[in-house]
């Protein structure tokens, strides 16, 4: 039996999510741009409701949909600053690719990029945020929780330092991995948040649906043209089967699992600390995800590690890159200053609400039998607070 513990990279749909989606795979397979009385556009806002719902937004009508986080970080970035000749934009320096890749390439065409340092648990430099903001700051993006090590961000303290330090600069999060896995309110602590960006398949929605939260009164333009859909702010027809999916995901993510999750892992934490003393839990000291631990232990190879597991039926993910047959370290872990050796070492488990006792208990015995090198103990991190 397959033991899935790598949830951040995606996640499973419950049986109510395919449920949802099957009758807009069939019989109501109608397009809702040219067939609206079919009832063909209720996913769409089911979808924005259920969304305004979880994250507290003003209305239905802040979202927009896209095909995933990638997309929407592209969009918010390039709409905001593309052909602004001048300013500035920053972002962390442990962003997502497709927040990354943008701001190098507008940076290209003759802005500013300015990427803050994060401290050695990965949690963003308040003081370098600070003096990086600047009267020209046109855009500054934090992600929310980071993929790998699941660091939160301190959100609301970023927010107030932007305000007050450049109040017209558009603040975004790539909120991919904290949707549906940590409370979002963007009329309480997230107030200062402008533009959101999320993934369904990150909390139990199918894969190829996401979308964007722009707060009223906030103006970007269309990344693409032609069609019209959406008021004119993401032409092309929608996937009406993925977006009844993630309406319904997101009706059951306002069903707190976190408590029980969290328990979980820390109670894998504490056993992976007991089983191996030289074990290296990243970011333990901040706050993190519920469901997300990023450990290294010292002297494996992370990516022969993954596929060793897989063989076994247990699929866990690693920080670790392949590019050109040479093998990279977390990006992250190196923005924290870990090891080379340590980084490519880390293994990252990330859990959902179907994940169980058994299978932290089948990956413990399997991470056992992986071979390791003779290498010096760096001793392991505190334990983690029950």
């Amino acid at each position: 039996m397959l033991i899935y513990l790598d949830n951040n990279a995606t996640t499973r749909p419950s049986q109510t999510v395919i449920d949802a989606v099957l009758p807009y795979l069939g019989d109501c397979y109608f397009n809702a741009s040219s067939a609206p009385f079919t009832g063909a556009d209720k996913p769409r806002v089911d979808a924005a409701r259920a969304l305004a719902h979880l994250l507290n937004a003003e209305e239905p009508n802040c979202f927009a949909f896209t095909s995933g986080a990638t997309e929407s970080n592209n969009w918010v970035l390039m709409s905001s600053c593309r052909g602004k000749g001048t300013g500035r934009v920053i972002i962390s320096a442990i962003e997502h690719p497709s927040i990354t890749e943008p701001a190098r390439e507008l940076a290209k065409g003759g802005l500013d990029l300015i990427e803050v340092p994060v401290d050695q648990d990965g949690v963003i430099r308040l003081d370098a945020l600070s003096n990086a903001l600047r009267d020209d700051t046109l855009f500054v993006s934090v992600i929310a929780a980071n993929n790998e090590t699941g660091v939160l961000q301190p959100i609301q303290e970023i927010g107030r330092i932007i305000r007050e330090r450049c109040p017209a600069a558009l603040f975004h999060t790539d909120a991919t991995q904290a949707v549906g896995k940590n409370a979002i309110d963007l009329q309480g602590k997230w107030h200062d948040i402008d533009l959101l960006s999320f993934s369904g398949h990150k909390c139990h929605a199918p894969k190829g649906v996401g979308g964007i939260y722009v707060r009223p009164g906030i103006d970007i333009a269309p990344m693409m043209l032609g069609g019209g859909q959406q008021q004119g702010l993401r032409p092309g027809t929608l996937n009406t089967a993925g977006l009844a999916g993630l309406a319904q995901a997101a009706h059951e993510a306002r069903a707190d699992m976190s408590e029980h999750i969290q328990s979980l892992r820390n109670e894998f934490e504490q056993r992976l600390i007991d089983i191996f003393p030289d074990v290296i839990i990243h970011s333990v000291r901040a706050p993190r995800l519920p469901n997300t631990t990023f450990f290294s232990l010292p002297g494996i190879v992370a990516g022969d590690a993954v596929d060793i597991l897989g063989s076994a039926g247990i699929l866990v993910g690693t920080g670790a890159a392949c590019s050109s047959g040479a093998i990279h370290p977390s990006k992250t872990l190196m923005a924290m200053h870990v090891a080379h050796e340590i980084a490519l070492s880390a293994l990252r488990v990330s859990l959902s609400r179907f994940s169980t006792a058994e299978d932290i208990s089948r990956l413990l015995q399997a991470l056992q039998t992986l071979p390791r090198k003779a290498i010096a103990s760096v001793g392991a991190l505190p334990k983690p607070a029950p």
